[in-house]
């Protein structure tokens, strides 16, 4: 019996894709890298014999804390978070995503452990302009001594001729931001006035909602700023009290009020993007007018530098976007999936990815998923009982699926009176977008909501990318519930052996981040072709039936 292949698994979340993995009976999970403390619980309970680092990746030294430990690493696995950045976005999204710098550390653990192959799994747009990295001071000697290509990128610091006037005087005090930044819970403040403050209504409503919050917001102005610029921007901050007090208290001068608020976060958020521009050592180049300000900066995408460094490290790789229903997840699925192997095993053969096992006429649907589950009573309770089963389901994928006598993680959230009216006037298929104007009224800016919001899932069809389902208000095909947990578990091709550990939206959001078992056991039995080993599973296999003819993985 040939010696399993010794693998860990990093940002490992629930563990889907190490199950695809052990499916295969051909890798041995030495060791899993996940910082959650409740996806870390989840993959604990279902991987038994594999050693939990619930540590950041970041700060880890995966020689002394695994290879020291377990001996050679022969595979490396996980998908690191990577965020896109985008200018339109800024709010949300810092200039420097911490999750970007996560995916340097899957590297790092390449480069220190020298396996002979690795998989990595990411969002399908990781090859798009929106993910990169800043060229700075940690990484420049990197980039010029692998010649990685790099591109200018331009960075909206202000905008507004008002706010534009105001943050140029902050601009020959660089060195001095610190003493200059809005208190970070006011300036949270103040962006959340701005958002709910778009239309009228919906900021009197916010307010008289949010009193408490508003009134000390306002009590505590004079302490939100200890030093100013000039005097000009001086005397625009205090005077701001009054004239948000009057809206707050009067509910007067609605225009008056928006526009100081948004002339308040637009400046702020400049000094926010300058702080992070100069905390992180990027060097960049500004662009002024009377309208704007612009840092222009070095970048490198996220895919050249995988593509650069792995080639460094003397490894054969390929990249491709793969649609998890293409290998039976019941769900239009696409993400971003690399493979790696040593050069020198590799030889002249060129890296391979799995090729489509289902074809668009023959995918999984939500009824061969969670049919079964129809009769069966949800809990909103997050450690509900398992609940024996009765009858299991009938499909093909069912019988992969519905492998206990039990459900567990049968919950859902506890739903409001308004999400159950807008869940009864929804059909299949239906979205937010669908519902009448009536039900619509608790959102600001309805016309820019999701179209996966309060999205029915069809039954005869996959459903689209499984997310924190809880967030997006999914419903049931037939039922005027939310999906719940463990129905979201089947859209993701989890058996019911797996457990989910938890509150209940860790739950869903764990779920919603997992890597489909199922397209994790395609991934893994297409490495070990190439590696030389034979599977012990055969995915193909498993999904076919009479009805259907399937193309076999190569």
């Amino acid at each position: 019996m040939m010696k399993k292949l010794n693998t860990i698994d990093l940002f490992a979340g629930a563990g889907g894709l190490s199950l695809g993995f052990i499916k295969t009976g051909c890798f041995n999970i030495k060791a899993a890298v996940e910082f959650d403390k409740h996806a870390a619980e989840t993959y604990a309970k279902n991987h038994e014999g594999v050693e939990i680092l619930q540590e950041d990746a970041a700060e880890i030294s995966f020689v002394e804390k695994i290879q020291n430990k377990y001996g050679k690493v022969d595979v490396v696995i996980g998908g690191p978070p990577c965020q896109g950045f985008s200018n339109a976005n800024r709010q949300k999204n810092g200039l420097v995503s911490g999750n970007n710098q996560l995916v340097q550390h899957y590297v790092r653990a390449i480069e220190e452990l020298d396996p002979t192959a690795f998989v990595l799994e990411n969002v399908k747009t990781l090859e798009s302009s929106k993910h990169f990295f800043f060229v700075c001071d940690d990484n420049i000697d990197e980039v010029l001594r692998l010649n990685i290509p790099t591109r200018e990128e331009r960075i909206a610091i202000c905008s507004g001729e008002e706010p534009t006037a105001f943050a140029v005087g902050v601009l020959q005090y660089i060195d001095q931001l610190e003493r200059y930044r809005m208190s970070a819970k006011g300036y949270t403040a103040l962006c959340t006035l701005l958002k709910f403050s778009k239309i009228q209504k919906r900021a009197e409503e916010y307010i008289k909602e949010q009193n408490k919050k508003v009134t000390k917001l306002i009590d505590s102005w004079d302490s939100l700023h200890e030093h100013f610029w000039n005097a000009d921007w001086e005397k625009f901050f205090k005077d701001s009290k009054d004239v948000i007090s009057k809206f707050v208290n009067d509910q007067q001068d609605y225009n008056a009020y928006y526009e100081r608020i948004k002339v308040l976060v637009e400046v702020e958020r400049a000094l926010e993007r300058l702080h992070e521009l100069k905390n992180n050592a990027i060097d960049y180049r500004q662009q002024r007018t009377e309208r704007s300000i612009t840092a222009i900066a070095d970048t490198f995408s996220v895919k050249d530098y995988l593509e650069y460094k792995f080639d460094s490290l003397e490894y054969a790789i390929n990249m491709k976007i793969l649609n998890a229903a293409n290998f039976g997840v019941p769900q239009t699925r696409e993400r971003f999936i690399m493979i790696g192997i040593k050069k020198e095993i590799a030889g002249a053969q060129e890296i391979r990815l799995p090729l489509p096992l289902l074809q668009e006429e023959q995918f999984n649907t939500v009824r061969d998923a969670i049919e079964d589950l129809e009769k069966v009573e949800t809990s909103i309770q997050a450690n509900a009982p398992k609940i024996p089963v009765k009858e299991k389901g009938t499909s093909q994928l069912a019988s992969l699926l519905c492998t206990e006598n039990f459900i567990c993680n049968h919950i859902v959230t506890d739903t409001g009176e308004t999400a159950k009216k807008r869940f009864k006037a929804l059909g299949q298929g239906e979205n937010f977008h669908n519902l009448d104007k009536s039900l619509k009224d608790s959102y600001s800016l309805p016309e820019r909501t999701q179209n996966t919001i309060y999205l029915r899932l069809e039954y005869d069809k996959p459903s689209g990318t499984v997310v924190n389902v809880r967030k997006s208000m999914w419903i049931h095909p037939t039922l005027d519930r939310a999906l719940s947990v463990r129905e979201a578990a089947r859209l993701q091709s989890f058996t019911d052996k797996t457990i989910f550990c938890g509150p209940k939206n860790s739950q869903y959001q764990q779920v919603g981040n997992a890597v489909p078992p199922l397209l994790g056991q395609a991934i893994a039995e297409c490495l070990l072709e190439q590696l030389g080993v034979k599977s012990e599973s055969s995915l193909v296999e498993e999904l076919r039936n009479e009805k259907q003819q399937y193309r076999v993985s190569i």
